[in-house]
Order: C-alpha cells, then sequence, then structure tokens
C-alpha cells in the first residue's frame, strides 16, 4: 500500500494534472447533483460553449457534463504518463508504457476526429461527403476493421521498435473508427445513440487502465528515490 501511495502521489503532483483531476471530478459532481443549475453555471464563464457542446454531441446535459468531466479526467492522466516517460529515471524500462500511450492517444484521436468530422459536415445527411461503392454505403467502421487488420498484422511481424509503434498506433485508430459507430451497428441505424459515448468510456476506462498499471510496475521496476521525483523539475 506504501508503494501505492507512493505511485499516486507521484503521479498526481504536477499542478496540470491536479488541475484535470479537480476540475473533472467537480463537473462530474455538478452534473450528478444538478446537470442543468451546473451547465447554466459553466456557461457564464465559457460563453454558451457548455452548451453549445450538448447540442454537437447530441447528449442530455447530464450526460454531456460526465463525458467532459470524464474527458478532462482522461487528458489529465495522459499528461501524467507524458511526464513520466520524458522523466530520465525511466527512459530505459519505458517501452511498453510508450505503447500503451500511444494506443491510448491514437484511440482517443481517431473517436474525436471521426465524430467532428461528421457532426461539423453533418455527413448522415450529406451525400457529399458518403463513400458509395455500387449501391452500399462504406461506414468508417469498415475503414476502423481494416487498420485493425493491417495493425494486427504488423503486431506479428518483428521489425523493431518502430513497427511496433506504428502497429500500436493503428490498432488504437482502429478501435477508434469502430467505436465510433458502436451505436450506429447497435441500434441499426442511429449514429447518435449514447451506447457509442458508453462504449468509448469502457474501452478507454480499460486503455487507462493497463496504462497506469504498466506505469506502476515501471514505478516500482526502477526503484527510484520519491524524494528525489518529488523534486525532479522535468517532471513538473
Amino acid at each position: 500500500m506504501r508503494e501505492l501511495r507512493h505511485f499516486l502521489s507521484f503521479l498526481t503532483r504536477p499542478k496540470s494534472v491536479k488541475i484535470s483531476i479537480i476540475s473533472g471530478t467537480v463537473i462530474i459532481v455538478g452534473a450528478l447533483v444538478d446537470a442543468v443549475f451546473f451547465l447554466n453555471l459553466l456557461n457564464m464563464f465559457t460563453k454558451d460553449k457548455a452548451l453549445g457542446a450538448a447540442m454537437l454531441l447530441r447528449l442530455g446535459y447530464e450526460s454531456t457534463l460526465i463525458f467532459m468531466g470524464y474527458i478532462i479526467l482522461l487528458f489529465g492522466f495522459l499528461n501524467s504518463a507524458f511526464l513520466m516517460l520524458r522523466n530520465h529515471k525511466f527512459n530505459a524500462l519505458s517501452k511498453k508504457l510508450q505503447i500503451q500511450v500511444i494506443i491510448l492517444i491514437s484511440f482517443i484521436i481517431a473517436f474525436l476526429v471521426a465524430r467532428a468530422f461528421v457532426v461539423l459536415l453533418d455527413v448522415p445527411i450529406n451525400p457529399a461527403y458518403q463513400l458509395w461503392i455500387k449501391g452500399y454505403r462504406v461506414h468508417h467502421f469498415f475503414f476502423g476493421i481494416g487498420v485493425l487488420v493491417i495493425g494486427g498484422w504488423l503486431g506479428h511481424i518483428q521489425y523493431g521498435r518502430l513497427i511496433t509503434k506504428i502497429s500500436a498506433g493503428l490498432y488504437g485508430i482502429g478501435v477508434g473508427l469502430v467505436v465510433d459507430e458502436f451505436g450506429l451497428l447497435l441500434t441499426f441505424g442511429d449514429y447518435w445513440a449514447a451506447q457509442s459515448y458508453i462504449f468509448f468510456v469502457i474501452i478507454s476506462l480499460f486503455f487507462l487502465i493497463m496504462l497506469l498499471s504498466e506505469a506502476y510496475k515501471l514505478f516500482n521496476t526502477s526503484s527510484p528515490s520519491f524524494s528525489d521525483l518529488g523534486n525532479n523539475e522535468r517532471y513538473h
């Protein structure tokens, strides 16, 4: 337990991480207590951008706030992992952690970019941005499956660290593209179904747990002085 406390203290030491954790937690708690009041409160500071986010995501107020808070928490922990990778005390043994970071980041980016593309260009109702082949609409989850196939194949050939990283990136992108249309697949046609967001949270949470687990192993394996880590300027 002492090692776990030291690890958590080290992980949350940077101010940017603390701000992300606090703000993300506050938004989630605010959504659970009174979503409408808290959203109106946020609009006072964001010039109605919080309300605009709810409209773009096509979610209810509570779900929008919870999703926003979760994204903030997610990026907070990712920031901490980045800072850990930059720390010279962990560089030599950080290969697996690098792969976990690449997978999670590529997954998040693929999901958010795909969703933004559909939201901003109204792809489901705009034929100009739809791909049709012989009367069949090609959704981007097909591209996701293709990328997963390529990434999985690359992951099984041994051609060095670069190929491994590319494979990890393709894997994350492929999963992100499939998850973006998970609601559409589950409901047989409703792209805006909340299941896509729920599945995004589940998958990203799994990737995050794997990332933190690897970071914890790296922290203990490296066996650095906790006091030295706390004073490391590069980590701040």
